[in-house]
């Protein structure tokens, strides 16, 4: 037991070491990261509102996407690319040399990129309880979809980083899964209204079941909400098991 602990509190030390270390190397760009990241769910939320009837659904459903665009674009996106960034200036060199375990840089990595998601997501969350009125009913489970949504998202962006040969080849595999992600799943729209190939794949991809979990945080009607939770999770474990193998300190693991 007192093994378990120790091995325990080492992965724990160690993954806020890590998460420390990096939050240092983008505080000079943090700014500039929130309004990137702020920018597009904000520009695609008034674009989808400029159409159709404003009915409280359909605003439930373009907030609650925006913000999962956000979490998605912050935590997938930007991290694949930081991780391609990373290989390709060797900063895994660095990290190989310090006592530490895959698993504990993984999990630095996906904090730092969970805390990155905070700001934009704020913003998107206070404009919609200001211009929209809306309320979150449930506050817990808000929070838990936050942090399981955006685990569940870093680790699809650690998984091309680490996988993918090179920056430049990260960078392009980031930019083609993110659309996907957010336009191939009911994420802004309901799933019925999704073409018929789309219905039977969107389970399969984690934002179709950030959006669903943050609808009903909001107090839309949601069954079996333990649902989605259960799926979330099981992504996380996927993806942490699948970078762990694909980390490689020294040399490179082809994905394309």
């Amino acid at each position: 037991m007192k093994r378990v602990w120790t091995k325990t509190r080492k992965l724990v030390v160690d993954s806020w070491l890590v998460f420390v270390s990096r939050m240092f190397e983008v505080r000079h760009m943090w700014v500039w990261s929130v309004v990137m990241i702020s920018f597009f769910p904000l520009s695609i939320m008034g674009f989808l509102l400029l159409f159709g009837e404003s009915t409280p659904e359909r605003i439930l459903y373009i907030v609650t996407g925006s913000i999962t665009n956000a979490v998605s674009l912050q935590a997938g996106l930007s991290l694949g690319q930081r991780i391609g960034s990373m290989k390709a200036h060797r900063v895994f060199d660095y990290y190989a040399s310090l006592p530490i375990s895959k698993l504990s840089f993984i999990f630095g990595l996906n904090l730092n990129a969970l805390l990155l998601c905070v700001p934009s997501s704020l913003i998107l969350l206070t404009i919609s309880m200001l211009a929209f009125r809306l309320r979150i009913v449930n506050p817990a489970l808000f929070v838990a979809t936050f942090v399981l949504g955006g685990f569940s998202l870093a680790g699809v962006g650690a998984m091309i980083g680490f996988y993918s040969r090179s920056g430049q080849i990260a960078g392009i595999l980031t930019q083609v899964v993110d659309p996907i992600l957010v336009f191939f799943a009911p994420v802004y729209m309901p799933e019925d209204v999704l073409p018929t190939f789309l219905r039977y794949t969107a389970p399969f991809l984690p934002t179709t079941h950030v959006a669903r979990l943050l609808r009903a945080a909001f107090g839309h009607p949601t069954e079996r909400i333990y649902q989605p939770i259960v799926i979330l999770v099981g992504f996380i474990f996927i993806t942490v098991i699948l970078v762990q193998r694909g980390l490689d300190w020294r040399g490179d693991r082809p994905l394309a």
